[in-house]
């Protein structure tokens, strides 16, 4: 009895530290530091639902708030912590109690016996900094889903932006198609267009009314994909993007600058130098202690039947005569060996990633350029001329509706270069860990294409002149689709003049007119100027 007051001040002092140890708890102003590399700033509160314009900071900062993926980190990091804790405590000491009555009659006999592992205790320090070392590996894994969380919403943000400017232009593009088939049903209904042209026409006008509809679909595919990473799935009506996507800023020239740099602030690389960290200290671990089993001192004490009590210690511990612990060195060992493939393959991976990233953003920049500053001009210069060649009564104003069509869908592929260019800038950040040299978007700029929605005066001459164009009996025949029997019969002048009250038949200043008034707003797109080019 005296042994075990003797013992109860030790055992409680183990147990009260055992109990005083705490989780580790994370610290906020780490996280952002880590984060802030790549010029993400985390929420300090809770934030309201997205309404009016939607800016990018803000698409992210609504997207690191609700989305379950952060949630799912933040828990996977308190289960870490929970490790810690486990390998800060002690193992609890086993008590036994035993009672032998004896045969032959006589007072019963009792034990009682105390026994403590004392393994745990030898290797306590080393499993806290394996257990400490994960979690700040978990940390920092947390941190790196924050960043790819931010990346990729800023890709759907781009790509959403993108595809409202593409639908704005394919919707020009279908109005100006529309407005051919319009007119080409007046001509039709005067009887001076063939069925083959006519059919031309509203094959046009029907296919650019189904790449409006795809382009509004992506649109709003786009959208829910974006609400759906601010954690706010399905709600899209309530907030909009802006109209216009920000020009290219200044080229990248040192790519093995960014390689350096990403395999120097990678978090997912600094998570899992960490973990090695706690893999080489298992090595050392169970190397250190591979002959030592469980190792349990105990206190014992019994009393006999005729009242003499006896009190005693003793130990016990594994001999390591068959087993010397070969299966967790090997276990450890390989555990090491696989972390420092995996981190050889991680780095490999991540210079992979910037070199594609780098080629991907130099193409699209390349392929942007190359349509700005070559196709558009081009496609500019072509519409002009085509209009003064309708002016001068050379070509048919449904070919100058054409090459306008033509037109907008170039500016469509430029639109969707840009968006392109803006996703694989965002995609390199994210694989450089750091912000890209260059400016902040939009400080080069936007790609405007609102311009493109004006009141083509020039059209309007151009119709006049194509209506005035029946007043040269030589020309009867391209007045009157209809009659190219007269127009062909040079022989009889008054054949000719047939021709040309054919062409008045038509009435080329009502077909104009059908033009001019008929659809105001669709006929703004069929102006020859090259508005928003930069």
């Amino acid at each position: 009895m005296r042994a075990i007051r003797l013992l109860l001040p030790v055992v409680s002092v183990l147990f009260l530290a055992g109990c005083a140890v705490t989780a580790p708890e994370l610290d906020r102003s780490d996280l952002a530091e880590d984060v802030s590399v790549q010029g993400i700033d985390l929420p300090e509160s809770e934030m309201p639902r997205p309404s009016g314009e939607l800016a990018l900071d803000e698409a992210i900062h609504q997207a690191i708030w609700r989305n379950p993926r952060m949630q799912q980190a933040y828990a996977k990091l308190d289960l870490t912590a929970a490790d810690v804790v486990e390998a800060s405590q002690f193992s609890n000491p086993s008590l036994s109690l035993s009672v032998m009555r004896p045969e032959g009659g006589g007072g019963n006999e009792y034990g009682v016996g105390l026994a403590w592992g004392i393994s745990g205790l030898l290797m306590r320090s080393s499993r806290q900094e394996m257990a400490q070392s994960h979690w700040e590996s978990t940390r920092l894994q947390l941190a790196e889903g924050i960043v790819a969380l931010a990346s990729d919403t800023e890709r759907a943000w781009y790509d959403a932006v993108a595809a409202r400017q593409r639908t704005e232009v394919q919707r020009l593009e279908t109005r100006a198609a529309d407005l051919g088939a319009r007119l080409g049903e007046r001509f039709y209904d005067a009887g001076n267009m063939p069925d083959l042209q006519r059919a031309q026409l509203r094959i046009r006008a029907a296919e650019a009314r189904l790449k409006l509809e795809d382009a509004r679909q992506r649109e709003r595919e786009a959208r829910l994909r974006l609400a759906h990473l601010m954690g706010l799935p399905g709600e899209v009506h309530d907030w909009e993007l802006p109209k216009e996507l920000p020009l290219p800023l200044d080229a990248i020239e040192e790519r093995q600058a960014l390689v350096d740099q990403a395999l120097e602030q990678r978090l997912d690389l600094r998570a899992l130098d960490h973990a090695l960290e706690g893999l080489t200290e298992g090595v050392a671990l169970v190397r250190r202690y591979r002959w030592m089993g469980d190792i349990e001192p105990g206190l014992e004490f019994e009393r006999e039947g005729d009242g003499t009590r006896l009190w005693g210690g003793g130990i016990s511990f594994t001999l390591p005569i068959f087993n010397q612990n070969q299966s967790g060195i090997a276990r450890a060992e390989a555990r090491l060996a696989d972390g420092e493939a995996r981190r050889e393959s991680l780095v490999q991976a991540v210079t992979h990633d910037v070199h594609q990233h780098f080629e991907r953003l130099a193409h699209h920049r390349a392929r942007f350029d190359v349509l700005q500053d070559e196709l558009l001009p081009a496609r500019e210069v072509a519409t002009e001329r085509l209009q003064e060649r309708v002016n001068f009564m050379f070509d048919d104003v449904f070919d100058l509706l054409a090459i306008k069509q033509e037109e907008l869908a170039d500016w469509q592929k430029t639109v969707a270069a840009l968006g392109d260019y803006w996703q694989a800038r965002a995609a390199l950040a994210h694989a450089v860990a750091g912000e890209l040299p260059g400016g902040e978007p939009g400080s080069a700029g936007y790609f405007e294409t609102s311009g493109l929605e004006h009141d083509p005066a020039a059209m309007d001459h151009a119709h006049h002149g194509h209506g005035d164009h029946g007043d040269h009996g030589d020309h009867g025949g391209h007045g009157d689709h209809g009659d190219h029997g007269d127009h062909g019969d040079h022989g009889d002048h008054g054949e000719g003049h047939e021709g040309h009250e054919g062409h008045e038949g038509h009435d080329g200043h009502e077909g104009h007119s059908g033009m001019d008034h008929g659809d105001h707003e669709t006929r703004e797109h069929s102006d020859h100027g090259h508005g928003g080019h930069h």
